[in-house]
C-alpha cells in the first residue's frame, strides 16, 4: 500500500482495527501511526504537505473539537480562544526542520523541512498574563499527549503553527494548530494543542521517554532532557547499492542543526580516511542546507561514501557513539553508503 491511498483511509475511518503495518515505502506504523519521508524523493529545499512525516503517540483525534485553546494555570486571565481571538494577532512564518528524536541515520527519516505558518507563541501565551511564578508550560494534545517545555525557552521562537506548505494543517499533523519549536525535537511540538498550562513545575517524567540515559562507572543511571538538535548529514545521491561508473560523480543530500547554522559538509570516497568539502547552499536558520560535492572514483569495486556535518559552533558529527548512552535517541553518527563501481 502506498503512503497516501494509506493516509486517505486512515483519514476516513477506514482503518477499523489499527495495527502495526509495514508499508512498501512510508508507513512504518499504524498504531501508532509513524510515517517516514524518503529524503532521497526530495525536490528543492522544502518537503511537501503529502510528504511530511508523521510520528503520533496515540491514536488521530476525530473531529475538529470545540476549536479552543485554553490558556490557564499561573497566568492573571486565564483564556479561552478561538480562531477570531488568534486572528487577531500578527502571523509570522518560518522554515524549520523538523525532526523526532528517535530518528537514526539513513534517507528513510523521521525528519522534513517545512514551511510553517502561525502566531508566536509569546504573543498568545502573553494575552493571558503570566505571573512571575510561571517557569514552564505545560502543553497538552487532543490526544492525550503532552509536553512541558521551560517558558523562556519556548516563547524565544515558538510557535502555534497553523499551515503547513501554504496549506491548513492536516488531520494527521495536528490541525487546526499544533505547537513548533525550530532547533527543537520534534516531542515538544505537540500536535492538536487544547490547552497551555503555565505551571511552576514541570511535569513529572513518563518512565525514561524522551530522556538521555547514561551509564555511570559505579552502574547507576544518569537522567538528563534531551539536547537541541544535533548536527545531522544525510546522502540523498547516490543510493545505497547503486552502481557507478568511474569517473566524476556527483554527490548531493542535507543537513541541519538545531545548535547553530550548519558550516560545512565534507564528503569521503574511502569511508572516512580522507575528505572534500561540498559546495553549500544554506536555507534560512532552521532549515536545511543542501549540498553538493562531486567526487572522482577510480577503483572499480565497492566503494564506501561518507558525509560529516559541522555546524557553526564547531559541533561535528561523531562517527562511534557515546558508549555510556544506553537510550536511542538522538543518532547522529557519520552516513555510510556502500556503491559499487564497475
Amino acid at each position: 500500500m502506498r503512503r497516501r491511498e494509506f493516509l486517505m483511509l486512515a483519514g476516513a475511518g477506514a482503518l477499523v482495527a489499527a495495527r502495526p503495518l509495514r508499508g512498501d515505502h512510508h508507513v512504518d506504523s499504524a498504531d501508532p501511526l509513524v510515517v517516514d519521508f524518503d529524503l532521497q524523493t526530495l525536490r528543492g529545499r522544502y518537503t511537501s504537505i503529502e510528504d511530511f512525516y508523521i510520528r503520533n503517540h496515540f491514536d488521530t483525534p476525530m473531529g475538529p473539537g470545540d476549536g479552543l485553546l485554553q490558556v490557564q494555570g499561573e497566568v492573571k486571565k486565564p483564556l479561552k480562544l478561538a480562531l477570531a481571538d488568534l486572528d487577531r494577532l500578527s502571523t509570522e512564518n518560518v522554515g524549520a526542520v523538523l525532526e523526532c528524536a528517535g530518528n537514526g541515520t539513513g534517507p528513510r527519516a523521521l525528519a522534513s523541512n517545512g514551511l510553517w505558518q502561525g502566531w508566536r507563541l509569546a504573543d498568545v501565551v502573553s494575552m493571558a498574563q503570566p505571573t512571575r511564578e510561571g517557569k514552564f508550560l505545560h502543553l497538552m494534545g487532543r490526544d492525550g499527549f503532552a509536553r512541558s517545555v521551560p517558558l523562556e525557552g519556548a516563547l524565544a521562537n515558538g510557535m502555534l503553527a497553523t499551515k503547513l506548505d501554504h496549506q491548513l494543517l492536516r488531520p494527521h499533523h495536528g490541525k487546526p494548530w499544533r505547537a513548533l519549536f525550530p532547533g527543537w525535537y520534534g516531542m515538544d511540538s505537540v500536535k492538536w494543542l487544547e490547552r497551555i498550562e503555565v505551571s511552576r513545575e514541570p511535569l513529572p517524567a513518563v518512565g525514561n521517554t524522551y530522556l538521555k540515559l547514561s551509564s555511570t562507572p559505579s552502574g547507576q543511571i544518569e537522567r538528563a532532557p534531551l539536547p537541541p538538535i544535533q548536527v545531522k548529514s544525510i546522502m540523498t545521491f547516490p543510493t545505497a547499492g547503486a552502481v557507478l561508473k568511474p569517473g566524476a560523480v556527483q554527490v548531493a543530500g542535507v543537513a541541519w542543526s538545531g545548535v547553530a547554522p550548519v558550516a560545512k559538509v565534507d564528503v569521503s570516497a574511502d569511508g572516512g580516511q580522507t575528505w572534500q568539502q561540498a559546495k553549500l547552499d544554506p536555507g534560512a536558520r532552521y532549515e536545511w542546507a543542501l549540498w553538493r560535492c562531486s567526487l572522482t572514483l577510480v577503483k572499480r569495486g565497492v566503494v564506501e561514501l561518507a558525509c560529516r556535518a559541522t555546524d557553526a559552533s564547531g559541533n561535528a558529527q561523531p562517527s562511534t557513539r557515546d558508549a555510556t548512552r544506553i537510550d536511542g535517541y538522538v543518532n547522529n553518527l557519520i552516513e555510510h553508503v556502500r556503491c559499487l563501481v564497475v
